[in-house]
C-alpha cells in the first residue's frame, strides 16, 4: 500500500521561516482535510506534501509515484495567461480570438481526446470542450483544471482551497465530484480555510497554526472538540 510519511520534518519557506511537521502519515485511500487561517502555512503544507519544498531536517518518505497539487493561485494564473495570450482589445476587425479551448487546456500535458471526453462527461462540462477556457465561470474553470489533473491519473491529489470563490451550488457539485474520485481510489488531501468547509467524504483532519500541526485525528473527533471549545 502506498503511503506518505513525514517524521520530524522541517521545511524551508524562506531564510527566516520554516514549516514544522512532526509526525504525519497519509495512506492510500485516505481522505484528509488540513484547516488553517490565512498565514497559518496551509499552502506551504500542500507544497511540502507534494515534495515541492526543501527538507531541512527530518524525513519524508513517499511511495506515491504520481502526485498532483492544484491551487486557486494556479487557476488564476492560468486564466490570466490565457487572457494575455491574445488581448481581444487589440484584435483587428475580422481577426479571430485565439485563446485555447477547454479541451486544449485539459490535454495540456496528456493528449488523449477519448479520456478528455470521458472526464468532461463525468464532470458535466462536455458542452464546454470547444469553448474558450478564459470565458468559463469560476466553477467551470475549477472543473476543467481537475480534469486536466486527472489526465495524468494521479494516486494522490492535493487541492489547495478548492472551494474558494465558489457559490453554494458549485461547492456542492465539487464536493460530490471529489467524493466520486475518492470512491474510485484516489487519495485526497484538501487544504481549507475553515472546518465548516470540510465535506462529508473526509475521514481525517488536521488543524494548522503558526506553520505547524496543532491537532490531528479523525474528522468527527476534531469537530466535536471544536464544538466543545465554542460552547
Amino acid at each position: 500500500m502506498s503511503s506518505l510519511q513525514i517524521s520530524q520534518g522541517m521545511f524551508r519557506l524562506s531564510d527566516t521561516k520554516t514549516l514544522q511537521l512532526d509526525a504525519l502519515a497519509l495512506n492510500a485511500g485516505d481522505s484528509w482535510a488540513f484547516v488553517g487561517s490565512n498565514g497559518s502555512g496551509k499552502s506551504a503544507l500542500a507544497r511540502a506534501l507534494a515534495g515541492e519544498l526543501p527538507l531541512l531536517k527530518g524525513e519524508r518518505r513517499c511511495q506515491f509515484t504520481r502526485i498532483t497539487r492544484l491551487s486557486f493561485e494556479q487557476l488564476q494564473k492560468l486564466v490570466s495567461d490565457e487572457w494575455q495570450r491574445n488581448n481581444t482589445d487589440l484584435l483587428s476587425p475580422g481577426e479571430e480570438d485565439t485563446g485555447r479551448t477547454t479541451a486544449e487546456i485539459i490535454q495540456d500535458e496528456v493528449k488523449d481526446p477519448a479520456r478528455c471526453a470521458r472526464l468532461a462527461e463525468q464532470f458535466g462540462i462536455s458542452a464546454l470542450l470547444d469553448r474558450r477556457f478564459k470565458y468559463l465561470s469560476t466553477g467551470e474553470t475549477r472543473k476543467t483544471l481537475l480534469c486536466q489533473a486527472l489526465m495524468t491519473d494521479p494516486q494522490l491529489l492535493i487541492l489547495d482551497e478548492p472551494f474558494d470563490g465558489l457559490d453554494v451550488n458549485s461547492r456542492q457539485q465539487l464536493a460530490a465530484l471529489l467524493a466520486d474520485l475518492h470512491s474510485a481510489g484516489i487519495t485526497l488531501v484538501l487544504v481549507l480555510n475553515r472546518s465548516d468547509e470540510i465535506p462529508e467524504l473526509v475521514h481525517f483532519a488536521c488543524v494548522l497554526a503558526h506553520c505547524s500541526l496543532s491537532e490531528t485525528g479523525e474528522k468527527s473527533s476534531l469537530l466535536q472538540q471544536e464544538l466543545a471549545i465554542a460552547g
